[in-house]
């Protein structure tokens, strides 16, 4: 007999056999207690290691099938054959992931994970659709582009035997650059098709779309009167509008599908944690039998001790050898391995035996091996919740809990060093406007360029945060104020620019506050809020700008907020007037109408005008309710004076709205609500909005325009030429009047630049059918000066000031018996 092979039970009977003849009521006993002992490592400790087994198992099929998801988003997304194959193999996998465990929450959980899983499958298959579609339009436009180079050299060939012909040889040189551009934006959706990732797709999709609009550019110069040329340059303009629209399905869908992806790793994440509740649940369990085991481990010692003594010398030193080689040892290895299981789970026990210990020992060492890949998992896991919870999960930038920590720290480090630095806060301009008329989709693509911007900007040299909102901070170590303000400087420079959001051209700026430590504020929450002061202020003086915190700021903030306060109180108790300029015809010297002008008569300060209180309730939705007002008391007098007998058909009256108020999606229907309480018709009224405001979001403006058109208002474009239209958005725009800023009035006759810059004002007026109204007339050589130049309507002081509406009546009886007065004489000169 193999004494290596010999259970432990053999061992015992063998021993017994020889040295217990005589003692076999000792022998029985000693058996008795053993056999015990093996009952309960066989049948609890295997209960539990299977348990731990399976749990293990689930979680390293888990950790497995997610690799092989992240492997099919990444290498597998543009072959549909090897993508469904890869996908018909993780559907089986979690199919038989779902059948390991019994646990209906477990099956709950996999389930949720696998529609997770079905809908990644299917963005995928549509973002793959999508681009063999855009490589399809792209073999169209080289065989497009292939066909007007030959055209053009075929028309070449043609017109070289003409004497008189002048020789322009451009148009090969824009070929080569139209097939430049061409190649430069396959290899930006050959980007696109090899790598899709969050941080890359967003950047390669603007710049193919820029090289589009490149391309366009350089086929609209291709400048040949030939019959095949132009037919090739019509058929490739439609190729490029059927080129952009494929970005935007597969921008839309990357999005979609970034959202699908959140979601899996969610259910992913809650997998996970019930098989850690689990495992931890059968870890305290094991720890519990294995205190049992030392239990009976020590009664049966105690049993064998007492036993033996009763017996001879030699049973003793035989069942003591029996009972420390072959149970004892094995045991105390076992023992030893679970209590290092948490603390050195990879390190294996070998307890050198053959036998029923050596099948105990294989298990353990498998179960340890898979319970520290678990925990280390975990551990990872655990960091990436770390991440979210300091960061923004927007647009990636630290939140306001990072941004925090981060200010106290630099604060520490200059408290040491006796060094200081600066904090910007910043604000974009009319961020709730473009959310409120775009959707918060826009906005959050605007939020996410935005902070892409300013981290490209600051790079290592500081800290960027996102406080929430439209706000973001900006930390710089050892930077001194006057570097503040050049960093200041260029956000400004670089946030003004056209972004392309959702079919629509945004313009946006940033206002800044800025802050310098330790002179502005000694702990972050003093440096804060004079940032943020700094920061309003800089918006009451224009927006985008930057201001250095003072003192005297702390002080205006507060008269601020005294104004805004006494805003609402003036609305409620109808402090508002509303006062008229005449607007002059200056052809016939006759009145044709007025602009509505606000007014605020305070209580304790007397009259205030606009300047007094506007900008404070543009900063929020007060402004609303004062156009509103304005809008509702212009169609009351209308209305009132229409029916005191005064005729109103040919006063036309002009109404000033915010771009709050003219960005709102149902502007047409409120204020259609307005004139139904009234006799006032639309076509009695003029809509003014600012150039300014006009160019933030130009074609909701258009929109809009079209819209009140159809209603029958008037549009104006007011402050003309302080903004940054361009002759080809005045082209594209419905407007009926355009009211040149009195900027240029001022000095009229003075200055040349103002006088030829009116001049060819009213020219392009004319020829885009625009009507123009000159503001700012204050002298008679104004007026003589803008007569002589083709001015049709003007306003200013020279005619009226801002009347009341009494002293408007009054002007306009005394216009009427003017007028008549005027008539006879011409009736007698003839």
């Amino acid at each position: 007999m193999n004494l290596k092979s010999m259970s432990v039970t053999q061992r015992l009977i063998v021993s017994s056999l020889l040295s217990l003849l005589i003692f076999s009521f000792a022998v029985f006993l000693v058996i008795r207690s053993l056999s015990y002992v093996e009952s309960i490592l066989k049948n609890e400790a295997s209960n539990h290691v299977s348990e731990l087994i399976v749990n293990s198992e689930i979680s390293r099929r888990v950790f497995a099938l997610t690799s092989r998801v992240k492997l099919l988003e990444q290498t597998f997304l543009f072959s549909e054959t090897v993508l469904s194959e890869e996908a018909f193999n993780v559907d089986f996998q979690l199919q038989r992931l779902r059948g390991l465990s019994a646990n209906k929450e477990l099956s709950y959980k996999i389930d949720a994970f696998i529609g997770n899983f079905h809908r990644f499958l299917g963005s995928s298959l549509g973002l793959n659709r999508i681009l063999k579609q855009t490589n399809a339009i792209d073999g169209m436009l080289a065989k497009q582009l292939d066909q007007l180079e030959f055209s053009v050299a075929q028309s070449k060939l043609q017109q070289s035997n003409k004497k008189d012909l002048i020789k322009y040889n451009n148009e090969l040189d824009l070929i080569s650059m139209l097939r430049e551009s061409f190649l430069t934006v396959g290899k930006m959706v050959g980007d696109i098709h090899s790598r899709i990732t969050p941080e890359t797709e967003k950047v390669l999709l603007i710049e193919a779309e820029k090289e589009l609009d490149i391309f366009l550019l350089h086929l609209e110069n291709v400048d040949i009167k030939h019959q095949d040329v132009s037919l090739h340059k019509a058929q490739m303009k439609i190729t490029l509008k059927r080129y952009h629209a494929a970005l935007k399905k597969i921008r839309a869908n990357l999005d979609q599908r970034w959202k699908v992806m959140a979601a899996l790793v969610d259910a992913q994440t809650e997998l996970l944690e019930m098989v850690e509740r689990t495992e931890s649940r059968v870890q305290s369990q094991t720890l519990t039998l294995t205190s049992q085991l030392e239990e009976v481990i020590r009664h049966s010692k105690i049993n064998a001790i007492t036993i033996s003594c009763v017996a001879f010398l030699f049973s003793v030193f035989l069942i003591n050898r029996v009972i420390r080689r072959h149970i004892q040892k094995p045991l105390d290895d076992l023992k030893n391995g679970f209590d290092h299981l948490l603390t050195d789970g990879k390190k294996p026990i070998n307890l050198g035996r053959t036998d029923e210990w050596g099948d105990i020992e294989n298990a353990y060492n498998n179960m340890a091996a898979r319970l520290s890949e678990a925990y280390s998992a975990i551990s990872d896991e655990k960091k990436n919740f770390d991440f979210l919870a300091h960061h923004d999960p927007l647009t990636g930038l630290g939140n306001r809990l990072l941004a925090t920590k981060s200010l106290n720290s630099n604060i520490d480090l200059a408290k040491k060093s006796q060094s200081a630095f600066v904090l910007l806060y910043l604000d974009i301009d009319e961020f709730k406007t473009i959310n409120d008329s775009l959707g918060h989709a826009a906005g959050d693509s605007l939020l996410t360029n935005v902070s892409k911007t300013l981290s490209d900007l600051i790079g290592t040299s500081g800290f960027v945060a996102r406080m929430g909102g439209d706000e973001f901070m900006i930390v710089m170590s050892n930077t001194s104020l006057i570097q503040g303000e050049k960093v200041a400087q260029k956000i400004n420079k670089a946030l003004r620019k056209p972004y392309h959001i959702v079919d629509n051209t945004i313009v946006v700026s940033a206002s800044i506050g800025i802050c310098e430590y330790p002179a502005h504020g000694r702990d972050g929450e003093t440096l804060i809020r004079n940032a943020d002061t700094a920061m309003y202020c800089a918006k009451r003086q224009g927006r985008d700008q930057y201001r250095i915190y003072s003192d005297e700021m702390t002080t205006e903030i507060n008269e601020h907020i005294e104004t805004h306060r006494g805003l609402h109180d003036a609305i409620r108790r109808d402090e508002l007037v509303v006062f008229f300029q005449p607007k002059v015809n200056l052809d016939t010297g006759n009145t044709i109408g007025a602009e509505a002008l606000i007014r605020w008569q305070h209580p304790k300060l007397g009259l205030l005008p606009p300047s007094a209180f506007l900008e404070v309730a543009e900063k929020s939705d007060l402004i609303i309710d004062i156009d509103k007002w304005v809008f509702r008391k212009v169609a009351q007098l209308l209305t009132d004076w229409k029916h005191n007998g005064i005729n109103t058909d040919c006063m036309v009256i002009a109404v000033n709205f915010s771009a709050r108020m003219f960005y709102m999606t149902d502007l047409a229907d409120q204020l259609q609500h307005i004139l139904d309480k009234t006799d006032c018709k639309p076509s009695q009224l003029i809509l003014e909005i600012t150039e300014r405001d006009m160019m933030r979001d130009f074609e909701t403006c258009v929109r809009t325009i079209e819209t009140l058109h159809a209603k029958g208002y008037k549009i104006a474009i007011d402050d003309f030429g302080t903004g940054y239209s361009s002759l080809s958005v005045l082209k594209n725009l419905s407007a009926d009047y355009i009211k040149l800023d009195r900027s240029f009035i001022k000095d009229v006759n003075t200055s040349k630049s103002d006088l030829e810059i009116t001049q060819a004002i009213l020219k392009l007026s004319q020829v885009l059918d625009l009507t123009v109204v000159a503001e700012g007339l204050e002298t008679q050589s104004h007026v003589d000066t803008l007569r002589g130049i083709g001015c049709d309507l003007a306003q200013g002081y020279y005619f009226a000031k801002p009347l009341t509406v009494d002293a408007w009546l009054t002007y306009l009886d005394d216009q009427t018996r003017e007028i008549d007065q005027r008539q006879p004489l011409q009736l007698s000169s003839l």
